[in-house]
């Protein structure tokens, strides 16, 4: 233990050097920057003069604009596709929009001409888990935001400039460098974009014309004296954060709160100097979490609601919305087929073309047990410092730190690794993957190494509901020196795995259900280089659950039959019976000797547990756990005639549960416990992953 904590300090000393390195960089101001302390309540912009040209193209000098300003609220700003979806079915577009913070994502989207619809299917049908990435805080921030970028642009296509968008739109920062307010209403599209929702710490400054941006909505939440400057007629749609269940005494959210007080009383400062004018749509979004990414479609439900009750004040605007002639309805419907196109190829690997390379350093914690891992020789958890390069369909990473096994077993020992893996994705439908390992046993002084290549074709059908996978895969582990962390693969070793994968997924229904199927058939050889083994595998699962209560079970089973009829299946970590039996663990690895004259392996899991339906606790609102459950385990293992049909057993607990920073990116946690019959003694394990 004295070992694991010695790495965590190096890693956190690491960080803090490299942090330290970056810290010094300077930035040099903007010709229109001033460094006189009282110029600091005068903002700066760009563009102002075509954004009023644009208004008065779109008005002709005939009428009063209508403006729109959208709200920063995180999470609640989702709220605003809603109450856009109501003004459009009033007729109303506005001339302008003024935005900040997340409420300028909605705005930016709505202003390159996506419809409501159109935002929120872009938004609802992805895992905000698969667009940001956690990085170590080198330029100033944790989260690194280029595959949610990469999404955006392979619908709206990656060059894209702000005074070019249908809909004029003014977007509002902060910026550090000259501690001004800065108002971008032209630009590249994607670094608006990225500088409007930069919340300080989560997300790094971003760079535009010497300026180091951040989100605007960290001093003023409600920019609506800005609108009043381009028009009498404003509509201003809010998400404000109304609870008074946090914890303040709570260090963080001291910290967050204090922040809120001072861009909160300047948003209801400008609200009520405007008041009788403003036509006031107030999201009644106020006691949702600004981390609930979640609840896209309830927020974008209340927009719509508490739109909706300003409806009488909203019909003395002017209603600007045409019918759409041909090539408008021409352009609709190719925006449409692009998000169509971009959510069929997600459905597939969750994978998003990057149009721009992408570098990220962070911290890399990997696990060879959880259920997406597709090895069976490799049964190690590493911790260690990450490097990760997207470029275009490529993806390329390193986690270079302490590989170590995370059950009784094993030998708890910290054995420097380093990791290396390369995905291409092809056509749509094709993955093909190489991955390395070589970690150096420090009990032995010896290497141990670690090769795998796989290919793999998906194929969605009835909705994206079935998924049938081909699979196929060689792995080889080289243990020259019998060093203990590969204890039960001594020398060398191969095996080829190839079949045929089906997934079966339903929507939750209330009351009990099946929400997956899945069944598999391999054909398989291990051998050494000198002989190998054929055997035929299957493997099933299926989970079912009741949506009210929370309660439910998920069983699986796997099955491997000798071809040659030579006994001693191998068993592997993979098949999921929890043991500290030598003699189970070692079964078949050495194709040498033959023990057990038994041609079939069958192992069968399976857990019944409870997993809360609204428990979902935070701290600070910066960390929430998410998907929590607990569960009792039930293994078994069918391996020798000699016990007839009377199988091994082992049983306990295993708890579940998913860190969530800032509800996007997740760190699952599983651990268990509990009593292995087959040789009367505890066994205990966890696994955790960060995945690419």
């Amino acid at each position: 233990m004295k070992r694991l904590y010695n790495v965590v300090f190096f890693m956190l000393m690491l960080v803090i050097g490299c942090n330290s390195l970056f810290a010094e960089v300077s930035v040099a101001l903007p010709s229109n920057a001033s460094g006189d302390i009282l110029s600091a309540n005068v903002p700066i912009q760009y563009g102002d003069a075509a954004f009023r040209q644009r208004i008065l193209d779109r008005t002709k000098g005939e009428r009063t604009p209508v403006g729109l300003v959208l709200s920063g609220g995180s999470a609640r700003a989702f709220a605003h596709v809603g109450v856009l979806k109501y003004l459009e079915e009033q007729g109303i577009v506005p001339d302008f929009i003024i935005s900040n913070s997340m409420g300028s994502i909605v705005g930016l989207l709505y202003a390159a001409g996506m419809s409501p619809g159109q935002i929120y299917e872009a938004i609802s049908n992805v895992s905000l888990q698969t667009l940001f990435d956690l990085t170590f805080p080198l330029e100033g921030g944790l989260l690194n935001s280029s595959r949610f970028v990469a999404k955006l642009a392979s619908i709206l296509g990656p060059e894209l400039q702000l005074e070019n968008l249908e809909i004029p739109i003014m977007v509002v920062t902060e910026d550090l460098a000259t501690k001004r307010q800065v108002q971008i209403s032209e630009g590249d599209f994607y670094t608006v974009l990225t500088a409007a929702y930069a919340l300080p710490i989560y997300f790094p400054p971003v760079e535009f014309k010497g300026h180091l941006l951040i989100d605007g909505g960290i001093t003023n939440i409600v920019p609506l004296d800005l609108a009043y400057a381009y028009a009498d007629s404003v509509i201003v749609s809010t998400t404000f954060y109304d609870v008074d269940t946090l914890n303040l005494r709570n260090p963080l959210t001291i910290l967050n709160v204090s922040i809120d007080i001072a861009k909160r009383r300047k948003g209801v400062e400008e609200l009520k100097k405007h008041l009788d004018e403003v036509v006031w749509i107030r999201c009644d979004v106020e006691d949702f979490s600004f981390m609930d990414f979640a609840a896209v479609k309830e927020l974008s439900e209340k927009g719509y609601a508490s739109a909706a009750l300003q409806q009488d004040k909203l019909a003395g605007l002017y209603k600007g919305l045409v019918i759409p002639n041909e090539e408008e309805l021409e352009r609709q419907t190719a925006m449409g087929d692009r998000i169509e196109a971009e959510q069929k190829s997600y459905r597939i690997y969750s994978h998003i073309k990057q149009y721009s390379r992408s570098h990220i350093l962070g911290l890399g914690l990997e696990s060879d047990y959880i259920a997406e891992d597709t090895s069976f020789l490799k049964d190690d958890n590493t911790a260690g410092v990450r490097y990760t390069l997207r470029a275009g369909d490529l993806l390329f990473s390193t986690n270079a730190g302490m590989g170590f096994q995370a059950n009784s077993n094993s030998r708890f020992s910290l054995n420097p690794t380093l990791l290396a893996k390369v995905d291409y994705f092809l056509f749509d439908h094709f993955k093909a993957s190489l991955a390395g390992n070589a970690l150096y046993d420090i009990a032995t002084n010896s290497p141990v190494f670690y090769a795998r290549e796989n290919l793999e074709g998906r194929f969605l059908f009835q909705d994206a509901q079935l998924r049938i996978s081909l699979l196929q895969g060689l792995e080889t582990i080289s243990n020259p020196q019998n060093a203990d962390s590969a204890e039960y693969w001594d020398g060398s070793r191969y095996l080829f795995n190839s079949g045929i994968e089906s997934l079966f997924t339903l929507s939750g229904n209330p009351g009990w259900n099946i929400s997956a199927v899945k069944i598999g058939l391999f054909y398989q050889m291990l051998g050494d280089f000198k002989q190998f083994r054929p055997f035929i595998a299957a493997n099933a699962n299926l989970g079912v659950q009741e949506t009210k209560t929370g309660l439910f079970a998920d069983l699986s089973t796997s099955l491997r039959f000798a071809l040659d009829g030579n006994g001693d299946v191998p068993y592997f970590l993979s098949d999921r019976f929890r043991t500290n039996n030598a003699t189970i663990r070692s079964q078949g690895h050495d194709l040498t000797v033959s023990t057990n004259a038994t041609n079939y392996l069958i192992a069968a899991n399976m857990l019944l547990g409870y997993k809360p339906v609204s428990f979902s606790p935070s701290f600070a609102e910066l960390f929430i756990l998410e998907n929590s459950s607990i569960a009792t385990y039930f293994d078994f293992l069918w391996y020798q005639k000699s016990e007839g049909w009377m199988p091994s057993m082992s049983m306990g607990l295993e708890l579940h549960t998913e860190f969530s920073l800032l509800g996007i990116r997740k760190l699952p946690l599983t651990i268990y416990g509990g009593w292995d019959q087959s040789v009367d003694s505890i066994v205990w394990g966890f696994a955790f992953n960060i995945t690419l």
